[in-house]
């Protein structure tokens, strides 16, 4: 399912967020983000505001406050922005994707442990 409208890198920040302490407040979102940003609440709310307006959050009232819940899960966003991207920079290939990222990220252990896993599983078995 296309995402309903394009995320921006901050509104992604303040999604995380809800995402992970849901059903959340405008204060609380940027409390949780005053360390990483210097975004006035004033600032945050709009973010909430715009994701609101693009179908991704969700909004209800309790008593005085807000809450904000993801009307879309992470997974369904990361799938439809990781599927846009690799069709936008690689034409739809994975295997040129998986190298760049093998080749040029830093990757732990565990990491590489991880995607050996996810490959195994993913390879078919010949019969």
């Amino acid at each position: 399912m296309p995402l309903p409208a394009k995320i921006s890198p901050a509104e992604w920040e303040v999604l995380n967020i809800v995402w992970d302490r849901a059903p959340v407040s405008a204060p609380e979102v940027a409390a949780a983000l005053a360390d990483e940003t210097a975004w006035h609440a004033k600032t945050v709310l709009t973010f909430l505001t715009r994701l609101v307006d693009k179908g991704i959050l969700k909004v209800r009232r309790d008593g005085k406050l807000n809450l904000y819940t993801a009307k879309l899960s992470r997974a369904q966003c990361v799938r439809e922005v990781s599927e846009t991207f690799l069709q936008r920079v690689f034409r739809g290939a994975t295997a040129p994707l998986l190298a760049h990222f093998v080749e040029h990220a830093e990757l732990t252990d565990d990491e590489i442990s991880e995607l050996q896993r996810l490959l195994k599983q993913r390879k078919p078995s010949s019969k």
